[in-house]
């Protein structure tokens, strides 16, 4: 069973483990990128008032990330990110799962009318999981990125809360 809880200090350190790992580094964007993820770097985005981060669990275990950032209560939209820190968890839904219970959260709590989310172009894992969200693809931001020292389009994708695909298999946020 997949659930996420606000990402508290004691975990900061291995979250900036996950996010160094070049697996997942490599798709940040340049701003994360661009320096060493340590635990202040986790700690600044944490403390962010525009950000509401969440460790994922699974089966009570910590293995992953997904944060809405850019949260804007009064226009009502935010960005969701994630990533699955921990090797071997791909492919069971997990990540679909944070990220769906990331939404109804920002639907919910903070009232958002929508959210979106951006991919680099060759991005395949995470297409797949906005689409089992029920996110559609809003339009493309040709050679927006930068991934293994070439460009790449940033394909942006958004989803309404009556388009966001039911919760499969997570508890309710």
């Amino acid at each position: 069973m997949t659930s996420i809880e606000p990402l508290a200090a004691e975990h900061f350190a291995l979250v900036a483990r996950w996010l160094a790992e070049p697996a997942i580094h490599r798709w940040l964007t340049a701003e994360w990128r661009g320096r060493p993820v340590d635990t202040t770097v986790v700690a600044m985005a944490a403390r962010n008032k525009r950000n509401r981060l969440f460790l994922v669990r699974h089966d009570g275990t910590p293995c992953g990330l997904v944060g809405l950032s850019d949260v804007d209560t009064t226009d009502g939209c935010a960005m969701v990110w994630y990533a699955l820190g921990e090797r071997g968890l791909g492919g069971k839904g997990i990540t679909s799962d944070a990220v769906n219970l990331a939404c109804r959260l920002g639907f919910r709590e903070l009232r958002l009318a929508a959210i979106n989310a951006w991919i680099m172009r060759g991005n395949e894992a995470s297409r797949r999981v906005l689409k089992r969200n029920g996110f559609r693809e809003a339009g493309v931001l040709r050679d927006a990125a930068v991934l293994d020292g070439e460009r790449v389009d940033r394909v942006y994708f958004d989803v309404t809360p009556g388009e966001l695909a039911p919760a499969t298999g997570a508890p309710p946020a």
